[in-house]
């Protein structure tokens, strides 16, 4: 027989917390770290300010209730949907977002970020197998730009992995459980992934059953067969990772669990077997022998990608940080930037600007006519439809602009410029324009197997004088090179090698 807890729904535990594995007291099987019994400060497992800084704490008043993970966009945080409850059976589908701040502990210091919406998943009731127990907030600005940025885990093979939990809130220890704690500390600790949580639904605890395929479970081992929660009751048996394994409860609600550093799981509910002998403590304390429960990330991946794409609404400002970014917008007028490393990013519809800066990065306008600039490195600058403006900054840079008439500069460093013939325009006014062409040094890509042979260069004035590029034998324009003569531009068509075809 089971009994449930929920994390962050006693008003007695308000904080999260990781607990922190010690030694049992008998160890017959499996040599490992030993750590002090009674020692829930064990430093070991508290996070330094420079790891894991995009996993975050958040709540009402300036405390730390729960926590969440900072989404590839660097404006959304994945966290569990009962963090908003209103009290342990009602829940809240539409909390008020001012109430809560995110605060995000680096190396400069704890920075606070205001929140602009929720999400919480549509189908969550608070029921008592925690279904659905999933949201997304929206942050008021980009998060700071050395908080790390976590893409989700999309595979289906979770069980049997080791996660890296984190998470804040009050200590505890595996032989003790939980102590009593005002200052909420992010630690981490790993664990493995032994079954899909339906699995509770054979021992008949919950009124409502578990959705099959939607969270994930693990329980909390000692190294002793008998404090193996899922071996005794299910037949299912791992003795643990030794000191690295660590427990979630608490207010530990929200926090995630990484596989190969992507958020598989967050951290849902707590299952105590009743079986004497398993839990040590005889408690649901998050002690050793108890059971967890995390939403399985990969089962919500639409709500995930719907929330965001409703929160891109609008005209937004997005910021990246110093690793690797891939940032969308959606509908409005938005402001990219990626900032530092590679990064990916996307503008959506309207009429938006994007900015790769330091980086190679791949940059792409969609609809609306939209302002590309790669800055330094190798950049490949793709405008969409309508009419763009694109600068390639300093390096080696790709431009093609795509539908409508766009405006290129490739700027410093040797740059090709990609004339689609897809996008070919039949009035020779409102074909791209290569501004800054340097003979020798640049190079225009065509598709669809044309090459120079298929060319007519021909002599134009279009807002001053350069060479109009046209397939010979028909209207179809791919564009005009400003300040060029035919006799430079000869000798410089390659074949496109990114498959604009």
């Amino acid at each position: 027989m089971l009994c449930a807890r929920f994390f962050s729904r006693n008003e007695e535990l308000k904080h999260q917390f990781i607990e922190v594995m010690t030694e049992p007291l008998a160890l017959t099987r499996q040599p490992r770290i030993s750590i002090p019994t009674d020692n829930p400060d064990d430093p070991n497992y508290v996070v330094p300010a420079n790891q894991w800084t995009g996993v975050v704490g958040y709540g009402t008043q300036g405390d730390i209730s729960c926590t969440g993970s900072l989404y590839l966009t660097g404006r959304h945080i994945i966290t569990a949907a009962h963090c908003f409850d209103i009290n342990d059976t009602t829940p809240n589908p539409n909390p008020n977002p001012t109430e809560y701040t995110v605060f995000f502990d680096l190396r400069e210091g704890r920075v606070p970020v205001a929140v602009s919406r929720i999400f919480i998943h549509p189908n969550w009731t608070a029921d008592d197998a925690s279904n659905n127990d999933i949201a997304v907030l929206e942050l008021a600005s980009s998060a700071p730009e050395t908080a790390e940025r976590y893409d989700v885990y999309v595979g289906t093979d979770e069980v049997g992995q080791v996660i890296q939990r984190v998470g804040y809130g009050t200590k505890g220890t595996g032989n003790g459980g939980e102590v009593a704690d005002d200052n909420p500390t992010k630690r981490t600790g790993q664990n493995r992934y032994d079954a899909l949580g339906e699995i509770f639904n054979n021992a008949g605890q919950f009124n409502t059953p578990v959705l099959p395929g939607t969270q994930l479970a693990y329980d909390f081992d000692s190294g002793n067969a008998n404090n193996d929660a899922f071996g005794r009751e299910f037949g299912i048996n791992d003795l643990g990772l030794g000191a690295n394994e660590v427990g979630a409860s608490g207010g530990d609600s929200g926090g995630p669990s990484f596989i190969n550093g992507q958020i598989a799981g967050v951290a849902s509910y707590g299952v105590s077997p009743t079986t004497p002998g398993i839990d040590v403590t005889e408690a649901n304390d998050t002690s050793f022998g108890e059971f967890f429960a995390d939403t399985r990330v990969s089962a919500y991946l639409s709500f995930i990608g719907g929330a965001i794409a409703e929160s891109n609404r609008g005209d937004n400002l997005m910021t990246g940080w110093t690793g690797t970014d891939t940032l969308a917008g959606n509908a409005g007028n938005d402001t990219i930037e990626g900032r530092g490393s590679d990064d990916i990013l996307l503008g959506g519809r309207d009429n938006d600007v994007l900015r790769g800066e330091v980086g190679n990065d791949s940059i792409a306008g969609n609809r609306g006519n939209d302002v590309l600039e790669g800055s330094d490195n190798d950049d490949i600058l793709f405008g969409g439809q309508d009419s763009d403006t694109i600068s390639g900054g300093a390096g080696n840079d790709v431009l093609a602009g795509d539908f409508g008439q766009d405006f290129l500069t490739g700027g410093d460093g040797s740059d090709t410029f990609t004339l689609r013939r897809g996008a070919a325009a039949t009035d020779a006014t409102q074909v791209d324009v290569v501004s800054d062409f340097a003979a020798g040094v640049d190079r225009i890509a065509l598709t669809q197997g044309l090459t120079e042979a298929n060319l007519t260069l021909e002599l134009f004035d279009l807002n001053g004088s350069g060479v109009l590029v046209r397939v010979a034998g028909t209207s179809e324009f791919l564009g005009f090179v400003r300040n060029a003569t035919v006799e430079s531009l000869q000798g410089s068509f390659v074949a496109d090698t990114l498959g604009l075809n």
